[in-house]
């Protein structure tokens, strides 16, 4: 197994997990990434949509109101996201579980950066039935230059375990799926997304 995770050799990541709250945050990051998956669901008529790692779920609820959403957190955010909306479906993120989902999109902003073995969620969305996956997380070639620190990681986010680079990123994901598309979608944010079907 890879466990650089498509990263250069000289890399070094973290191995231990930090937990971001950001069940307070609304779209203040990752707005583009959530509007081009909006944009898939309208160009090819798609009606439902999985958002692993959802979050606060207002990007989620905001632009995917009129569609089936199932929003996947970790334990204690589901709790909180039922009690704010009881209506709209919410499961606990168990990349070991066996999901039974079938959905058009599976949306998964800035998540993997976060993951100690993103490996565990690359075979987990291989287990859910989908037609576009999209994918995005931060391009540290757009933080950092090479001999600034947190190039080589690890990354000034104490909360990221790794951040990949657009080619790096684009080999890891591309083991796994078949990558349609790969951007930079906000410079500012030092976003890449990368649009995925299945292989």
């Amino acid at each position: 197994m890879d466990k650089q995770y498509g990263i250069t050799g000289l890399y070094r990541s973290r191995n231990k997990y930090v937990h971001y709250d950001d069940l307070s945050l609304e779209d203040e990051w990752q707005l583009e990434v959530y509007l081009h998956a909006l944009g898939l669901m309208k160009r090819h008529n798609l009606r439902s949509i999985v958002d692993i790692g959802c979050g606060s779920a207002y990007k989620l609820l905001t632009y995917f109101d009129d569609y089936e959403t199932i929003g996947l957190e970790l334990p204690v955010n589901v709790q909180a996201l039922q009690e704010r909306y009881p209506n709209k479906q919410w499961q606990i993120s168990d990349f070991t579980a066996n999901p039974s989902i079938t959905t058009d999109v599976v949306i998964c902003s800035d998540v993997i950066e976060h993951l100690v073995d993103p490996d565990e969620l690359l075979a987990f969305i291989k287990r859910i039935s989908y037609h576009y996956l999209v994918f995005s997380t931060p391009d540290r070639s757009l933080i950092y230059r090479p001999w600034q620190r947190g190039y080589w990681g690890p990354p000034n986010n104490k909360a990221h375990q790794r951040e990949w680079n657009f080619g790096e990123f684009y080999k890891y994901l591309s083991a796994h799926f078949d990558v349609i598309d790969h951007r930079v979608t906000n410079l500012h944010q030092w976003t890449q997304m990368a649009i995925c079907k299945p292989k």
